[in-house]
């Protein structure tokens, strides 16, 4: 099998051929990295889960994959306040130099004058707020997980990781989000392009997620299990219900220490052949008659 290999020399294979303890070890570190770069992301996540969230029974027939496979329930947003939803999307996904410029662009409808990647979450959660009574009615009404017989949300064109965030914020436990630097392993692995296609690559990493399940007989509460951030960050409070299968499926491909090592590596590669030429030049004066 040909492995695709990301800047920071990380093999980028499908999900379907990683053994359980790969998968389980790619979020181990995925955590253990976000705990030490980014302190407040496992607390706030782990925060989130229980305060915006409901883990409700599996109402699933007995001919879907989840309830052939021991599914005890999917997560579902609470019925919560658009300022609520605000209040955890920065606290998750926006630098906090810029949470309180984001969130004031929001609840007044003004423009956004900070870091200009940051426009494109403003842009999206200003149409959440045009109709956000009745796009919660719409997110409560799906009852279904990301491993749920080919079934995915509706959800308009995403193209940028700010509106993947929104989206997998609504729908915790059925959509993945992507940034920069999964991105890119991602499309490697050989998934659809998540800012090209993004539902589209959305069932293809759960069909891969049920794949292994299959192979090596893990039940849906396993799957939950394979991240367990309250065991690398004891002072997190375990969820009853396990972590949202969103969890689970990003971290295989998110990890900000190796964003961080590529990134290391790259201003080395270029000192490097920065060194190699000017040698070069030296040698080349030197052999040259005078």
């Amino acid at each position: 099998m040909q492995q695709h290999r990301n800047a920071s020399g990380e093999s980028c294979e499908r999900i379907s051929s990683l053994l359980p303890d790969e998968i389980r070890r790619r979020i181990t570190d995925s955590n253990r990295q976000s705990a030490r770069g980014r302190p407040n992301y496992l607390g706030g996540e782990n925060r989130a889960i229980r305060s915006d969230y409901e883990f409700i029974a599996c109402s699933c027939g007995e001919d879907c994959w989840c309830k052939r496979n021991a599914c005890a329930g999917h997560y579902r947003l609470k019925k919560i306040t658009l300022d609520q939803f605000l209040e955890t999307y920065v606290s998750l996904w926006i630098d906090r130099n810029f949470r309180d410029k984001v969130k004031c662009a929001v609840r007044e409808g003004s423009g956004f004058s900070g870091r200009w990647r940051a426009k494109n979450a403003v842009r999206a959660l200003k149409c959440l707020r045009e109709d956000w009574l009745g796009i919660l009615d719409r997110v409560r009404g799906y009852d279904k997980c990301g491993l749920c017989d080919s079934t995915v949300p509706a959800a308009p064109h995403v193209s940028n990781l700010y509106e993947a965030k929104i989206w997998s914020q609504l729908f915790y436990d059925s959509i993945v989000p992507f940034d920069g630097e999964s991105k890119g392993k991602i499309t490697k692995a050989g998934y659809p392009r998540p800012a090209r296609d993004f539902l589209a690559m959305n069932k293809a990493l759960f069909r891969d997620l049920r794949k292994v399940a299959e192979a090596h007989r893990l039940k849906v509460p396993d799957i939950r299990q394979l991240d367990s951030p309250w065991l690398d960050v004891p002072q997190l409070l375990p969820q009853p219900g396990g972590q949202p299968l969103s969890r689970v499926v990003d971290k295989i491909f998110y990890n900000p220490g190796a964003a961080q090592q590529a990134r290391d590596l790259a201003r080395i590669n270029r000192a490097a052949d920065q060194l190699n030429a000017e040698a070069e030049d030296v040698l080349t004066y030197q052999v040259l008659p005078q």
